[in-house]
C-alpha cells in the first residue's frame, strides 16, 4: 500500500509545484489547447505541437502495395508499453477485420501486444529504422480513450504516420481533432462499430489509401514540421530576451 501514499503525495505535490513554476515563467510552451488553458492563468502561452522532422521520412524506396481487394494490408502502430493498452480498444475490430480481408496484419513498434487471431509483429523501437518502419506500412492507427490524461497528449504518433504519408484512423479524442481534417488527411471514429467501418474502407480502397496519406503528408509539413514551428519559437525566444525580431 506505500505505493497509494506515494502516487498520492507525487500528485499533491506536482499540483502544488506546476502552478509555482508557471508563475515564476515569462512563457510556457505548450502542445495544445488542453493544457495551454491551465497555463495562460500564470503566463503567456505559446502552442507548438510537435514539431516533427518530416526529412526524415521521406523515402526513395516504395514498397510493393497490397493485392486487389485489400488482400495483404499493413496495419502500423508505434508507442511505448505505457500506451500499448489502448490496443484492446480495437481487439474485436482487428479479429473481424482479419477474417474479411486475406493476409491483413499489425506491426506493432515498441511494445509486445497479441490478439487470438490476429496477425501481430512485435517489432523493438528503433531510431535508425523508425521512419523506414513506418514507410513501409499502409495504414496508421491510434485508438486512444477520452480522459484528462489524453486529451492533453500530442498526438505526435498522428504526425509520424502522416510524414510518412500514410492514412490515419484514430478516436476524437484532444488534438487529435485539430491534427487529423478527418475524410481529407484521415479518418476519425468512434467505437467497434467506427473502427471496423473506417478501417474496412482503407482497405479495401487503395485510391483513397494514397489520397489521404499525400493530404496527411502536406498538412504536416504546411502546419506541423519543425521548419514551420521553430519561427515561432525563435520569435517567442526573441520577445523574452528583449531582442528585436
Amino acid at each position: 500500500r506505500s505505493g497509494h501514499w506515494l502516487a498520492r503525495w507525487k500528485e499533491a505535490r506536482n499540483t502544488r509545484g506546476l502552478p509555482a513554476m508557471l508563475a515564476l515563467s515569462q512563457h510556457a510552451v505548450v502542445e495544445n489547447d488542453y493544457t495551454g488553458e491551465m497555463a495562460q492563468r500564470f503566463c503567456p502561452v505559446l502552442t507548438i505541437t510537435g514539431p516533427i522532422d518530416t526529412e526524415r521520412y521521406r523515402s526513395d524506396q516504395l514498397r510493393e502495395g497490397p493485392g486487389a481487394d485489400g488482400e495483404g494490408v499493413l496495419l502500423g502502430w508505434i508507442g511505448s508499453g505505457s500506451t500499448v493498452a489502448y490496443l484492446d480498444r480495437i481487439r474485436v475490430p482487428l479479429q473481424r477485420l482479419t477474417v474479411r480481408f486475406a493476409g491483413l496484419r499489425l506491426l506493432v513498434i515498441g511494445a509486445e501486444w497479441s490478439a487470438p487471431g490476429v496477425n501481430v509483429e512485435c517489432r523493438d523501437w528503433d531510431l535508425e529504422r523508425e521512419a523506414a518502419d513506418l514507410v513501409a506500412c499502409d495504414i496508421g492507427i491510434m485508438p486512444v480513450p477520452d480522459d484528462p490524461w489524453t486529451r492533453g497528449k500530442g498526438g505526435y504518433k498522428l504526425l509520424q504516420y502522416m510524414a510518412a504519408s500514410l492514412p490515419v484512423v484514430t478516436d476524437p479524442v484532444g488534438i487529435n481533432v485539430e491534427i487529423v481534417a478527418s475524410g481529407e488527411s484521415g479518418l476519425l471514429v468512434e467505437g467497434e462499430d467506427g473502427w471496423e467501418a473506417g478501417l474496412a474502407r482503407l482497405i479495401e480502397d487503395g485510391d483513397l489509401r494514397q489520397r489521404l496519406g499525400a493530404a496527411g503528408r502536406d498538412r504536416v509539413e504546411a502546419m506541423y514540421s519543425q521548419g514551420v514551428q521553430q519561427d515561432q519559437l525563435l520569435t517567442m525566444l526573441r520577445q523574452v530576451a528583449g531582442v528585436p525580431a
